[in-house]
């Protein structure tokens, strides 16, 4: 077992493609249209529901599934609050000052004014151009744990 895809919204999804590319993802498909009964089915909304989906994988299979909805979304799909922390996405890269400064240069925004350490894993948390939470380390989960 393993991670597979985390599910985001976002307003542009082709801005938060680009901005996720950075970070080392790569578009899977081309971005889905769905609107009418199966989207709203899958939605649990109102037949008006129309939105966007595009399907970035990372190296180690994972991957993040981008939603960009239409004038009229789902009552249950709120945007992120400014001030959340959680729920985020933590992507491993190789170096977090790097990827830091692509991510920024794409839209992104840290959190905090440098890298801080968890156990022997560099890490910090910033805004993509949507406010959701990313976390940038560049170490695996059993480094932070063996910290």
């Amino acid at each position: 077992m393993s991670l597979h895809h985390v599910g985001l919204r976002v307003a542009d999804l082709d801005r938060a493609t680009a901005f996720y590319s950075v970070l080392g993802a790569t578009p899977l498909r081309l971005p889905i249209d769905l609107a009418g009964k199966g989207a709203a089915l899958a939605m649990a909304a109102g037949p008006e529901v129309r939105y966007r989906i595009g399907l970035l994988g990372f190296p180690d299979g994972s991957g993040v599934e981008l939603f960009e909805f239409g004038d009229d979304p789902p009552r249950w799909v709120e945007p992120a609050r400014p001030e959340a922390r959680l729920p985020h996405v933590g992507i491993q890269v190789d170096d977090v000052d790097a990827a830091l400064d692509r991510a920024e240069a794409a839209g992104g925004s840290r959190l905090w004014q440098r890298p801080g350490r968890w156990g022997a894993v560099r890490v910090i948390y910033l805004h993509d151009p949507d406010g959701n939470v990313v976390e940038l380390l560049d170490g695996p989960l059993n480094a932070i744990a063996a910290g």
